[in-house]
């Protein structure tokens, strides 16, 4: 480390560094394998998405996972949480730093459970349990596809490594 300093402190070097925003979300799906979304509030019809959102300083990115499914949509996890996906975005869209997606399984809940408990934030506003070939004309083409390299992943015990809010790697 200390070569790296250059004859910097710390804080210089690390003020330095490319800053990065990172978030977490959590696939959950039925016994059907059908997925839950949330919908934006607020974003335009076709803005469904998974529960999640961004990290808290001191915060790991299990725990975010964790707390947006509690916070956005009253859901506990069917199982603990292995993570099946990373995206990684380099700034644009008015970003100014690097992004960073952590994405984890939460399992398979019943229905009633989820009928009886989704309770969601004053972020969305509805949500939703539908097979991801029926999600496809109601999100925007590259939510769906990330959404479905994830289903894939979680299906597959494998973890899709994605750039760019979305392509695979």
């Amino acid at each position: 480390m200390a070569e790296h300093l250059e004859g910097r402190s710390r804080a210089a070097f690390e003020t330095s560094l490319p800053h990065v925003t990172s978030w977490a979300a959590t696939l959950i799906r039925d016994h059907l394998g059908r997925v839950l979304l949330l919908h934006k509030s607020g974003a335009g019809p076709r803005a469904w998405q998974l529960p999640g959102g961004h990290l808290n300083h001191h915060e790991y990115p299990i725990g975010a996972a964790l707390r947006e499914l509690t916070e956005e949509a009253g859901v506990a996890p069917g199982r603990p949480l292995r993570l099946i996906g990373l995206d990684f975005a380099l700034p644009a869209n008015g970003w100014t730093g690097n992004r960073m997606g952590f994405f984890f399984d939460g399992g398979r809940l019943e229905v009633e459970y989820m009928d009886a408990c989704v309770e969601l934030s004053g972020e969305h506003d509805d949500w939703g349990l539908r097979a991801m070939d029926d999600w496809c004309t109601l999100m925007k083409p590259p939510d769906w596809q990330r959404i479905q390299y994830l289903v894939d992943a979680a299906d597959n015990d494998t973890v899709a490594y994605l750039h760019e809010m979305g392509q695979p790697q």
